[in-house]
């Protein structure tokens, strides 16, 4: 009753997951303002942010540039042609010109 805490991991007997075990469609991914191409612009007292809306397995959600997103919601905005997509590097993809 008095004694210390055990984790969640002590009471399930299974470890908790790393970034490294976590599935490629789990991972999340921030949605920066240069990366979206459309949407509507609106100006906060943050800054300048960028939302548009995008169906994802049957339900719409609105996506503002800061968000974290999941690899679906990333999918479906690139077929959309809302967002420019990131190289491994991380940057966006440069278009071949002509």
């Amino acid at each position: 009753m008095f004694g210390k805490r055990k984790g969640l991991k002590a009471k399930t007997g299974k470890p908790s997951k790393t970034k490294e075990e976590v599935p490629e469609a789990e991972r999340l991914m921030r949605l920066d303002f240069e990366m979206m191409l459309r949407g509507n612009v609106i100006d906060r007292p943050e800054g300048k942010v960028r939302q548009i809306g995008v169906t994802v397995d049957g339900s719409t959600k609105v996506v503002t540039s800061g968000d974290l997103i999941n690899r679906e919601t990333y999918k479906a905005l690139i077929q959309v042609g809302a967002i420019q997509p990131k190289t491994a590097k991380g940057t966006p993809e440069e278009k071949p010109e002509g």
